[in-house]
């Protein structure tokens, strides 16, 4: 009977486990539960806490007896670069970087193909390697723990035997409050104690011991004295946290922001802690899984600027744009004026978690310099709009094949190379040279190059010859927060305009010039222009026409009022005297031709004006020189449609109909200058730009059609 039980409450256990796992763990409940539970081991067994030597907590098999954890090995945080089931990167992502600081050796790389970055298969770089390089700065799972990476060939730079897997660790992103240690998870990643390191960050327990120290066969390594570090990891629970029946607490919740700045923070170099602003959407309450989502997938979608501030529906502040122009909104990317971490948008060297191991903290410094990352670079980016991106040259030893293929040394092998030997303080051309010919030498039958500064560096005696290489270009991607609120976006108060659209603007005419680990490379700096695909020479005769602008303003306002005043003179018949003694001696040669010179350049500056803005509309808009062109022709327009009024205003109201034609004339003259000067100020909106630029359009129509109108009569009257 007893035996029977058991069986019939083991059915309903597995029936729970199961429901939980197919349908999830909400039940419609308003409350968080408690996860007070039993934790287990990676044999699927209870962990004792208070046995001589006590189990490590299994993430996947603890949380799998409520969760699906099968579903969210697919995550985007836990990719493998083995098959095409990886999560997708909803957005394109900071590379990995292999990293010597010593040497200012960087090498990307990327488990998804990104484009500038090696495979680690392209370097030999096992699983395991990859792993404990950078089990820093990700939550485990993935390659971490995916059977097929731990299947590999067994060599010297595989010790899963040792070590065990680096399960996805939940309580990286999920555990709430302050307990959590990142740096701690960071030190046990790198002493190889895979299957201790997430319980040791959490705080349940203390680990002992380095796995890094012991030999594959689990023979101890040089120094058999050494009690505290030459041993196997062991765990110390903290025994206060556990109840009578060997259960815990698990203060677990949805992301926190901090959790998330663990692994992608970013901070100017040298900039002070109180400099900082951080995002403004932090600021206001918001957290980054407000706007980055995921289901029990854990594959995260990135949602848009757009759909919060530009879609009708969307839930945040809806900007007005006062007084820019549409095209910025369609060649530009948002965070072009609102995102960047560096003081006032100046370009400068970042330093990010996942790159230069910030934010991680102990006795020891982790953070480095290398590699050498700048922000903000402006560069088109996939989908065709300009953004800002942070970009980082690489820089390593590489052996070029005779179709001319380079393929990356590893840096283990390059450190072991005499001619380096003691470096600690960056590479100069004479080391490398040497660096390359000892290559060489050892291996006659190879051609060796250093890559770096955006070049391919190759041995030309005792001396380098830098050669442009596709394989020395840069790796870039884009910029995504900080996000800065309105006032101090780029184009904000004071200097507005001028902050892109100047003669020498840096964010037209910058050259940047490639980084790196030589102190004496002398490299062609790269245009900006060039990055973003537009013409510097445009962009300069542009710029320079912004010095002018506030003159023109000042100009076409003073058109605008004296043309509504003509108006009124039109409509008013006490003013017809005035315009009399203005237009009498027509028949002077000397008067005539200045009307007939009026004349010529009023047609001129209409036809282009016509012609250029009918086809720049049906093919999409006017932009480059044409607009530069357009805009001359429009003040040209402007004072020859003054002029005109001034010295044809009285023959050309002496009768009924023409009077009223060139009434008509006059009003719509008014509105063309008003619809053309108006998107200049700071008032309008996107939609109100919108507006002015179909009114512009119209106007302008009905302006021409009178004109050939007012031509036709007087061509009729002669």
């Amino acid at each position: 009977m007893k035996t029977c039980l058991s069986i019939a409450a083991l059915v309903v256990c597995a029936g729970a486990g199961a429901y939980a796992a197919e349908f999830g763990h909400w039940n419609g409940g308003r409350t968080i539960p408690v996860h007070r539970l039993a934790p287990l081991g990676f044999d699927g067994e209870k962990v004792s806490p208070a046995a001589a030597l006590p189990a490590p907590i299994s993430q996947d098999k603890t949380c799998g007896q409520c969760h699906d954890v099968a579903a969210a090995r697919g995550g985007s945080h836990f990719r493998t670069g083995l098959d095409t089931n990886d999560a997708p990167a909803s957005v394109q992502v900071e590379p990995w970087f292999w990293a010597d600081e010593a040497l200012g050796l960087a090498i990307p790389l990327s488990l998804h193909g990104q484009p500038g970055a090696f495979a680690p298969r392209d370097l030999g770089l096992a699983a395991f390697e990859w792993t404990k390089m950078f089990g820093r700065s990700f939550p485990g799972g993935g390659i971490g723990s995916d059977p097929r990476a731990m299947e590999e060939v067994a060599g010297p730079r595989q010790r899963w035997f040792v070590t065990g897997p680096l399960e996805a660790n939940c309580l990286a992103c999920h555990q709430q409050g302050d307990t959590y240690d990142s740096s701690e998870w960071a030190r046990q990643v790198l002493r190889e104690n895979f299957t201790g390191a997430a319980v040791a960050a959490s705080g349940l327990s203390a680990v002992e011991g380095m796995n890094e120290r012991m030999h594959g066969a689990w023979a101890a390594a040089e120094n058999p004295d050494d009690h505290l570090f030459n041993v196997p990891q062991k765990i110390v629970y903290d025994l206060t946290q556990f109840d009578a029946k060997q259960r815990c607490v698990f203060p677990v919740g949805k992301p926190q922001s901090d959790r998330c700045l663990a692994c992608h923070a970013v901070t100017e170099k040298g900039m002070p802690s109180h400099a900082i602003l951080g995002d403004v959407h932090l600021q206001h309450g918001m957290t980054c899984i407000d706007c980055h989502k995921n289901g029990m997938d854990h594959r995260i979608k990135t949602t848009s600027c757009r759909a919060c501030h530009i879609e009708p529906k969307g839930a945040g502040p809806h900007p007005c744009h006062a007084g820019i122009p549409l095209v910025h909104f369609e060649k530009l990317s948002c965070t072009v004026c609102h995102a960047g971490v560096t003081a006032e948008g100046k370009r400068s060297q970042v330093r990010t978690a996942r790159a230069n191991r910030i934010g991680i903290y102990g006795r020891v410094q982790w953070a480095t310099d290398c590699p050498y990352i700048l922000e903000p670079v402006f560069m088109k980016g996939a989908d065709g709009k300009i953004a800002p991106h942070r970009m980082a040259w690489p820089s390593y030893f590489a052996a070029v094949s005779t179709n001319g293929t380079v393929s990356p040394l590893r840096l283990d092998a390059v450190k072991g190379l005499k001619a380096l030997a003691g470096v600690t303080n960056g590479l100069n051309k004479a080391l490398v040279a040497s660096a390359l010919a000892e290559l060489t030498a050892s291996t006659p039958a190879a051609d060796f190059a250093f890559v770096g500064h955006g070049r391919l560096w190759k041995p030309d005696g005792s001396n380098l010859v830098a050669v442009v290489h596709a394989a020395a270009g840069p790796v870039a991607w884009p910029v995504g927060h900080d996000v800065r609120p309105a006032r101090m976006a780029r184009g904000a108060n004071p200097v507005k305009c001028a902050d892109c659209h100047t003669g020498d603007s840096d964010f037209f005419q910058a050259k940047i010039v490639p980084t790196g680990p030589l102190s004496d490379a002398d490299v062609e700096p790269v245009s900006q222009a060039d990055l973003m695909e537009v013409s510097d020479t445009y962009h300069a005769l542009l710029g320079t026409t912004f010095a002018m602008r506030p003159m023109l303003k000042i100009f076409l306002w003073t058109v605008f009022g004296l043309v509504c005043l003509f108006v009124m003179a039109a409509a008013a018949v006490a003013l017809n005297k005035v315009a009399g003694w203005i237009s009498d001696s027509t028949d002077d040669f000397i008067w005539g031709l200045a009307k007939w010179i009026v004349d010529m350049g009023f047609v001129v500056c209409l036809l282009y004006l016509a012609a250029s803005g009918v086809i720049g509309w049906m093919v999409g808009g006017m932009s480059g020189i044409w607009l530069v062109f357009h805009m001359c022709a429009g003040g040209g327009f402007a004072a020859c449609v003054l002029l005109l009024l001034f010295i044809r205003l009285k023959e050309r109201t002496l009768k009924i109909l023409p009077g009223l034609v060139w009434l008509f004339w006059t009003a719509f003259a008014a509105g063309v200058v008003f619809t053309a000067v108006m998107p200049m100020m700071t008032v309008y909106g996107e939609h109100g730009q919108a507006m002015l630029l179909w009114s512009h359009r119209c106007v302008s129509l009905c302006f021409l059609a009178l004109s050939c109108l007012v031509c036709w009569l007087c061509c009729r009257k002669r």
